[in-house]
């Protein structure tokens, strides 16, 4: 079990100088935040097939989901994130075809330092008779992970992201939850998002560098006067996109309740099926 302990809301984080020393000091001694994020996904123009006599018309760059709602805590070692999806795109013609109800894609995700990732899904997909729950804790994956350079909640709060999330200049942005904020807001590639970190395989490495420089990422980011992040907005642009990947995606991030109480445990072990598939950290 991990215990996270509230802090007083105060004290250090109030004389950090940025954002990225604000949650250094916040986010230890076991405690977190509380996370809120949206996630659209445009895959850009519909495209129909032409409707034959007795045919349908079908949408082909539909995609799985197009929203995706994740809520949860971060502490300083652990996290516990739910993640929901919905398909908002769905034309009004072809509703009663395409199913809406994305239940079965709930995903819940806790990741403890040094005990791995447990992930329980809503369809059990890859999850055996009698257990609930995947469990993977691979160095090989881990590596993977960080070197693709993704924005997910966690990396939000990473020291490095935030360094370059709040390295333009701020300008004065709007109250949030009735807290006073400035607001950071630049533009990049994802490569610029990467962390550095080795794999065995060169070449899938070298897909995920390429696909990173031409990946243009632009923000902004919102903190308070203790300079602890409050509000997150970023959106992706990936122009050379197949057809069933998104074109663009946004991402929308609520910090709250720095310092609160949360307990974060593992699911019981009996419950848990070991799996040497690489599990993500948190919900797509």
């Amino acid at each position: 079990m991990l215990a996270l302990t509230a802090g007083c809301g105060g004290g250090d984080a109030a004389t950090a100088r940025t954002p990225a020393e604000a949650v250094t000091q916040r986010m230890k001694d076991s405690t977190g935040v509380k996370v809120a994020r949206l996630v659209r996904l445009d895959y850009g123009e519909k495209v129909f097939t032409p409707p034959a006599e007795d045919d349908s018309v079908a949408l082909v760059n539909i995609g799985e989901y197009s929203e995706s709602r994740t809520t949860g805590v971060l502490g300083a070692t652990a996290s516990d994130l739910t993640a929901t999806y919905y398909r908002s795109n769905v034309p009004d013609e072809l509703k009663s075809v395409v199913p809406t109800d994305l239940s079965y894609m709930t995903t819940r995700t806790i990741t403890i330092a040094g005990s791995g990732t447990y992930q329980y899904r809503a369809d059990r997909q890859d999850v055996p008779a009698g257990k609930s729950w995947l469990h993977g804790r691979s160095s090989d994956c881990e590596q993977l992970l960080r070197a693709i350079g993704s924005l997910g909640v966690r990396s939000l709060v990473s020291p490095e992201v935030l360094r370059k999330l709040a390295a333009p200049a701020p300008s004065s942005g709007e109250a949030i939850d009735g807290v006073a904020t400035v607001v950071h807001a630049g533009s990049s590639s994802l490569t610029e998002f990467a962390i550095a970190a080795p794999h065995d395989d060169p070449v899938i490495a070298d897909q995920f560098r390429k696909r990173n420089d031409l990946t243009q990422v632009s923000w902004q980011l919102w903190v308070g006067p203790d300079r602890l992040p409050r509000r997150a907005h970023l959106t992706s642009t990936y122009p050379m996109a197949e057809d069933n990947q998104p074109k663009t995606t946004v991402i929308e991030v609520d910090f709250t309740d720095w310092g609160s109480d949360v307990l974060i445990d593992p699911p019981p072990s009996d419950q848990v099926h070991e799996t040497g598939t690489c599990l993500g950290p948190e919900p797509y």
